[in-house]
C-alpha cells in the first residue's frame, strides 16, 4: 500500500479501518506486516503487526471466541490528520490547542523514563508523544 493521508478517528480507528477489524480482513488492505509480534500476559492473548513502510503498528487482542481484533494504532512521521487538521510537524502547545478546539477532553502531560514527553486525553485513548526538542514522533490511540 502506498502512503495515504490517513485521518484518526479517536476511539474508532482511522479511515482505512476501525477497531473491532479481524487480522484477515487487515492483511486484504494492508497486506503482510514487515514484522509480527504474539504473546501472552496474565492469559490474555495479543499481537503487534508492524508497516515499516507506513510509520504505523497495529495493536491486536483476542477475543473470548478466539478471533484476533484490532484495538489500537500506533503511527510514527507519518501524514496523519485529526479533523482534518495535519498532526506531525507540530509541538506540544499546538497540539494542546487542537485538542481544545476539537474538545478531546482533559488532558494529562507526563515527561516519560525514556526522555519524550506524553500528553493524553484518556477520554479518547490518544497519546501524543514528543522528542526533547518538543517535536511529535508518534502517537498511539485505541479503543475503550
Amino acid at each position: 500500500m502506498e502512503k495515504t493521508t490517513i485521518e484518526l478517528l479517536p476511539l474508532e480507528g482511522c479511515n482505512l479501518f476501525r477497531f473491532g477489524t479481524n487480522e484477515k480482513e487487515i492483511l486484504t488492505i494492508l497486506g503482510e506486516a514487515d514484522e509480527m509480534e504474539a504473546f501472552e500476559e496474565e492469559g490474555i492473548s495479543s499481537a503487534i503487526w508492524y508497516y515499516d513502510e507506513l510509520g504505523m503498528s497495529l495493536f491486536f487482542d483476542k477475543l473470548d471466541a478466539g478471533e484476533m481484533i484490532l484495538s489500537g494504532i500506533e503511527m510514527e512521521e507519518n501524514d496523519l490528520n485529526l479533523s482534518g487538521k495535519k498532526l506531525f510537524g507540530k509541538g506540544i502547545a499546538a497540539i494542546q490547542k487542537i485538542g481544545k478546539d476539537l474538545q478531546l477532553g482533559e488532558e494529562d502531560m507526563e515527561k516519560e523514563e525514556w526522555g519524550e514527553t506524553r500528553l493524553s486525553y484518556e477520554e479518547k485513548m490518544i497519546d501524543f508523544y514528543f522528542d526533547e526538542n518538543d517535536k511529535l514522533v508518534s502517537i498511539s490511540w485505541g479503543m475503550e
